[in-house]
């Protein structure tokens, strides 16, 4: 009998120890995919050759410089944001075609559509030259009827930031948007067109996007219809107004490190970038 006893105690030690073994490396081996794991991060990447945003993962390694150049971190069918001192920006600019009550806001592609909006004073939009790539890249282009329509153009939850509040933002990044300052730099993305390495047209003259903020030269269009400046400038209403026909923008550019304070026709067509309630 001890000799039966025997045998079979050894397979038992011998089964016991490979599972445990075996247990072993499985654990191990789940350690590391979750190490591996933690060292990847999802960003939304835009793509120049197809023109489009994608979901793409990357490595700690290579976060900041994806950030830099304009990428967004976290997944494309978020809503991604950047908080800059106490205010959260979205980090893409506007791209709806309905007020916040669900109401349809109307597209203004010809020079007629456009010029018809603004004599109207009617909210319209557009994309850049009409363009669904440029839309995919900038967002839409809003006339200021449209950013002050009572139904509300911002998403619930959000709205079109203040003269003070884009004060407030200039303060932060240690400018003076009424002067010279630094703050523009800090807010545009990085690179230029001619080195392939971004939107802009050189020299986007100190840009670093330090801020998050990814700031694009989405262009404008004029009351008439005529497009200009993609590229070259970046510009975005404010809520406030300062007539019955004119309203205030805030703007970047290429050729400057600051961000400027202008006020202009309500017809004109710029990007909207909103901030959280």
């Amino acid at each position: 009998m001890k000799k039966l006893l025997l045998p079979l105690l050894s397979i038992l030690l011998f089964t016991a120890c490979q599972k445990e073994v075996t247990t072993t490396k499985a654990q191990d081996e789940i350690a590391g995919a979750t190490a591996n794991k933690q060292t990847k991060f999802f960003v939304c990447h835009y793509d120049a050759i197809t023109a489009t945003w994608k979901t793409i993962q990357v490595d700690q390694s290579a976060l900041a410089g994806h950030l830099a150049h304009g990428d967004v971190q976290g997944e494309c069918s978020a809503v991604q944001t950047v908080t800059i001192c106490d205010q959260v920006w979205m980090v893409k600019n506007l791209d709806v075609d309905t007020y916040r009550d669900g109401t349809t806001i109307p597209q203004a592609a010809t020079e007629a559509e456009w010029i018809a909006a603004g004599t109207a004073g009617t909210g319209a939009w557009c994309y850049y030259e009409n363009s669904t790539a440029n839309g995919t890249v900038y967002g839409k282009l809003y006339n200021c009827y449209a950013v002050n329509d009572p139904r509300g153009l911002a998403p619930t939850g959000w709205h079109i930031p203040t003269t003070l509040e884009w004060v407030t933002l200039a303060d932060c990044l240690g400018g003076d948007i009424f002067g010279n300052d630094v703050a523009g730099g800090k807010l545009k993305s990085v690179g230029t067109i001619e080195a392939a390495t971004g939107l802009w047209y050189a020299p986007n003259t100190d840009a670093t996007n330090s801020s998050g903020f990814t700031g694009f030269p989405g262009g404008l269009r004029i009351a008439s219809g005529t497009f200009y400046s993609i590229g070259q400038v970046g510009l975005w209403w404010g809520s406030d107004l300062q007539s019955t026909s004119l309203g205030f923008l805030f703007g970047l550019s290429s050729y400057h490190a600051d961000i400027f304070h202008i006020s202009d026709s309500k017809q004109l067509g710029t990007s909207v970038r909103c901030l959280r309630d």
